[in-house]
């Protein structure tokens, strides 16, 4: 990688495509082998993405910028600004082309982006004040929004009009389960987690997890303010809620008991809960799943490293988890997002970071 800006290209070796070996086999060799500067010095990203077929990342900032990036080329392919309404939560579609994100300025409008013509194909109009969450159903163009004035809304991204609506307290936090017949709506102020049937949403939830006596263990000093991210792992059986500070949970998708608490991290990665007021630069979370499920992969806080831990392995008498390795960086990791069909991993702050396993990111 090339000091002092972006690296040299780079592709992914045709005759060793990372799809074919076990996550298992690379995850402790993972390297930052490209990096993509921010328009602005002191810009941050706030939000990655990868496609369906895992070929293209976008991400978007607080520079009112979103990137489109090449896997397979390694290279930066399309900016296209957004300097009226801001862009956060910037995700693709199942549309080839097609980029959906959140407004930051003007109103607190959803925007669905076609990148060929690098114009608006429709406003999702409705929500009252910032909204902190985007779900896109695995398996259908529904998607789910939450916001700051305690709203989820359903959407069909083939209508600008809102499918339905619920009124829930400080639901910030939203994720679709793998067969995209649940939906679990993360509440902070309440320390719980509602699962609902996507298809009877407008009824009560059919489960509900409590989650005040694992903050109160593990979390007493930010109970209630500080979850960042919710994902469910691809198998089904985990829920992740990130924290901001301390580590992050992760829970029986099924029970809503505590499977392991993992630790390991050293401060805060510098982005605002989504209930938070401090005026830090947005994001999405510095945690996530690799696909298989086994892994839970994230940033260190305020140390340059990606920390890993393998939910296989045995925590101690207290469900703490400690990584299993920490991969060396060069900045800190305040975005994490690992590829649904490639060993590649994407990582960010103020920079796009392209991360292969070690035998496979030397050119070909």
């Amino acid at each position: 990688m090339a000091e002092g800006g972006q690296s040299t290209p780079q592709q992914l070796p045709q005759q060793a495509t990372p799809e074919t070996q076990k996550v298992s086999d690379v995850i402790r060799s993972y390297r930052p082998t490209k990096v993509f500067k921010s328009s602005k010095q002191d810009s941050f990203v706030t939000s990655l993405d990868f496609d369906d077929r895992g070929e293209f990342v976008v991400s978007s900032g607080d520079d009112e910028i979103i990137q489109i990036f090449d896997v397979k080329d390694g290279r930066m392919t399309k900016s296209v600004p957004s300097k009226k309404y801001g862009a956060h939560l910037a995700r693709f579609t199942h549309h080839p082309r097609q980029v959906l994100h959140a407004s930051t300025k003007v109103d607190d409008s959803l925007r669905l982006l076609d990148l060929h013509s690098e114009s608006y194909i429709r406003y999702f109009s409705g929500h009252t004040d910032r909204v902190t969450c985007l779900a896109l159903s695995p398996g259908s163009d529904s998607l789910i929004s939450c916001s700051k004035d305690d709203t989820v809304s359903v959407w069909d991204l083939s209508s600008r009009n809102a499918q339905g609506k619920l009124k829930i307290s400080t639901p910030y936090l939203v994720a679709f389960d793998p067969t995209a017949s649940v939906i679990a709506i993360a509440s902070q102020s309440t320390s719980s987690i509602a699962l609902y049937d996507f298809r009877n949403y407008d009824k009560p939830p059919f489960s509900t997890f409590d989650l005040a006596k694992y903050e109160e263990r593990y979390t007493p000093s930010t109970r209630g303010r500080a979850w960042t991210r919710l994902e469910f792992s691809n198998d089904g059986k985990y829920l992740l809620v990130g924290t901001d500070y301390h580590g992050h949970f992760v829970l029986d998708a099924f029970e809503g008991e505590l499977k392991v608490f993992l630790v390991g991290k050293n401060g805060s990665p510098g982005r605002a809960a989504p209930v938070s007021a401090t005026g830090k630069p947005l994001g999405q979370g510095d945690a996530c799943f690799t696909p298989e499920g086994r892994y839970v992969i994230g940033g260190s806080g305020d140390h340059h490293e990606l920390v890993v831990w393998d939910l296989q392995q045995t925590p101690d008498t207290n469900l703490c988890l400690q990584p299993m390795v920490k991969l060396p960086h060069r900045a800190r990791t305040a975005i994490i997002e690992y590829n649904p069909r490639f060993n590649m991993i994407a990582s960010a702050d103020k920079e796009v970071y392209f991360w292969l396993p070690e035998d496979l990111s030397k050119p070909v």
